[in-house]
């Protein structure tokens, strides 16, 4: 299958993500059918896809028409059978739950085309152990945040027997749908979003819990600094920035050194000051690369004063 021969999209599941999810490939021109076992959370998710595309037309995302025809793509039903036949996508969203998980595979197996992609949107499950063997070719889990139809990233993650043509048939697709997918090498805990907001949130739930900070403060604390800072450089490139022979010489004291870090440091590659790190700089000078930070930081808070982001939702 290549990108172009994919028509009908099924999404199972019209919970937290389903909606979004229903809208995102709507929106791209394709028929979906949305499935849940209830019909109450079906007429839940149309109206909840009503309302978001209203808020996409009041901000000039999109025009009245162009909304009313995505939601005219979108088709709730409560059949397997029906919501998987002639699908050539399936995006699976439903509870975190080995269990549920794993009879809804079976059920896909039964229904769904022999060649069609199974997508999961699990947050945390290794979902490749629940699949049915025969299936794994053609799955993947491609991992978006909620509003789906808002937040840009898919963190995709195959399975080691996902086969070559489905992960880029995969990404070709979220790419033509205006996502912007980022692959992992493989299986990981959290994969990479969640990992690193579950640290930011332990962290922070660590600081009130001992009584240092109240929690407004440090969400002022977070937005005045690392919100600026993490759309431009985000966290890896910040270290180039820092300095990797600085940030060696803290991994020492403290005994925790990683072996990629010391590798470039011994090659002489520091980072921005070298014009080579965990990013190649090209041979740009350290200050042409500082000037150009610096600007964009300038826009970025500019940008966000504009908006009143500072100030609680």
């Amino acid at each position: 299958m290549n990108v172009e021969e994919i028509g009908k999209v099924a999404v199972f599941g019209a919970g937290t993500m389903g909606p979004g999810l229903a809208l995102v490939f709507a929106r791209g021109g394709h028929e979906v059918a949305l499935y849940s076992r209830k019909a109450e959370t079906l007429e839940k998710a149309v109206g909840t896809a009503r309302s978001s595309l209203d808020t996409l037309v009041g901000h000039g995302s999109i025009t009245l028409v162009d909304a009313d025809t995505a939601l005219s793509r979108i088709h709730p039903t409560r059949s397997v059978e029906e919501a998987a036949g002639n699908a050539d996508f399936v995006m699976e969203t439903i509870a975190e739950s080995k269990e549920a998980k794993t009879q809804l595979y079976t059920e896909l197996d039964v229904f769904a085309k022999k060649d069609a992609i199974i997508v999961s949107n699990t947050s945390s499950l290794n979902i490749f152990e629940l699949m049915p063997e025969r299936r794994l070719p053609h799955t993947v889990i491609a991992h978006f945040f909620a509003p789906a139809h808002i937040i840009p990233l898919a963190e995709v993650v195959p399975a080691p027997q996902t086969s070559r043509e489905t992960l880029s048939v995969t990404l070709s697709f979220l790419e033509e749908l205006g996502k912007k997918p980022v692959v992992m090498k493989k299986m990981g805990p959290g994969f990479i979003v969640n990992r690193i907001q579950r640290a930011i949130g332990e962290t922070c739930m660590d600081m009130v819990q001992e009584g240092l900070v109240d929690p407004e403060e440090i969400d002022r604390a977070i937005k005045l600094t690392l919100g600026i800072r993490l759309p431009i450089v985000g966290v890896m490139q910040t270290l180039d920035f820092q300095g990797l022979d600085m940030l060696l010489a803290y991994q020492k004291n403290v005994d925790k050194v990683y072996s990629f870090v010391e590798e470039m440091v011994n090659a002489g590659d520091l980072g921005v000051k070298t014009s080579r790190g965990i990013y190649d700089y090209e041979g740009r000078s350290e200050a042409e690369i500082l000037r150009k930070r610096d600007l964009l930081y300038l826009k970025m808070l500019d940008y966000l004063e504009a908006i009143d982001a500072f100030r609680p939702v």
